[in-house]
């Protein structure tokens, strides 16, 4: 469910019309005035609420899921538990964005963060709270409802949106802007961070549809974070930096990100959206990670290395794609003995 802080739901809205919205059918004995008041993501699912399946590895999800309805494939909606209401879609990506569209429509539009728009108010907005021995620079514009801890310093032109938590002890650096964000304590954003403002999301089609992005950042105690980062908000679930994780410059986190604790990326990492990055892993310089991946704890990735699949823990990996360190070597090895075997043939 989206963060009422952050996000003005418009729903709800019954089964029926949903489906009437999408010109989509209900199957089996579905009852179209169940009424639902959210979209959600699967995993996040309640009752009154309607999930999305737009890959096949989600179904085991599905099963435990307690949605009132989903939208999925024909392909797929026999394998539809019978306590939820399949409502077939030809593409359940695209459906998925309509809906949540139907349910926000301001998130639809991305518009500027809320506290970024507010130029000419006051620079601290009377509903937001401050804390004890907080150092706030010139040009800082703090938005409603936002909470600043004891003792954090926030530098010159950064600005806080609507909603936003900051803990105690945090330093914030010149002009980064944070929104739709809860953070933890003695979290340091160095200059120039992005932080919250919509992922990459488009359902592809004839015309791409905007997917709205309605989680948040979650970003836990002793963070550190280089200048001029991007850390985008989740879709439908939220993107989350461990605990004492450290990034260097220019990181860019995509929607739905979960990093654990203690994770090190060196500069110029990118991950896309949903994967998953386990406990004390170590990143190097210019690496860049699939969509839906998930690395176990303690993974070492050498710089530059594209990593395409997931893997368990512990593993060392190295290259374009990225592969397992002993492998990449093995092949490196036989690579330079046919080289010199066809030098020695030639001459």
């Amino acid at each position: 469910m989206a963060d009422p802080r952050f996000f003005t739901c418009a729903g709800p809205f019954s089964v029926g019309d949903i489906a009437a919205r999408l010109g989509a059918q209900l199957a089996g004995d579905g009852d179209p005035t169940r009424m639902i008041a959210d979209i959600t993501d699967v995993k996040d699912a309640k009752d009154g609420s309607i999930c999305f399946i737009t890959r096949s590895n989600y179904l085991d999800d599905l099963k435990e899921s307690k949605a009132t309805a989903v939208l999925i494939g024909a392909n797929n909606a026999t394998r539809c538990p019978a306590h939820i209401i399949p409502i077939i879609c030809d593409d359940p990506h695209q459906a998925m964005a309509r809906v949540a569209q139907m349910f926000y429509p301001e998130a639809a539009l991305a518009r500027p963060m809320p506290g970024q728009e507010n130029i000419g108010l006051p620079a601290i907005h009377p509903d937001a709270r401050i804390g004890e021995n907080c150092q706030i620079a010139e040009g800082v514009h703090i938005g409603p409802g936002a909470e600043i801890g004891d003792n954090t310093h926030i530098a010159a032109h950064a600005v806080i949106g609507a909603g936003v938590s900051l803990g105690r002890d945090c330093t914030i650096g010149a002009g980064s802007v944070l929104g739709y964000a809860l953070i933890g304590d003695r979290v340091i954003i160095q200059s120039g961070c992005r932080i919250g403002q919509c992922g990459f999301g488009f359902a592809p089609g004839k015309s791409h549809i905007k997917v709205p992005q309605l989680g948040r950042v979650i970003i836990q105690s002793d963070v550190e974070m280089g200048a001029s980062c991007t850390i985008d908000r989740g879709a439908m679930s939220d993107t989350i930096i461990g605990e004492g994780s450290k990034l260097d410059n220019l990181v860019h986190l995509a929607h739905n990100v979960v990093l654990g604790r203690h994770v090190f990326m060196a500069a110029q990492c990118a991950i896309a959206g949903s994967t998953q990055i386990g406990d004390y892993c170590q990143l190097g310089g210019q690496t860049g990670i699939y969509d839906h991946v998930t690395l176990g704890a303690r993974v070492l990735v050498g710089g530059k290395s594209c990593v395409t699949r997931s893997y368990p823990d512990d593993t060392q990996l190295l290259g374009v794609p990225a592969r397992p360190l002993r492998q990449f070597l093995r092949e490196i090895a036989m690579l330079k003995r046919m080289s010199k075997t066809k030098s020695d043939a030639d001459d």
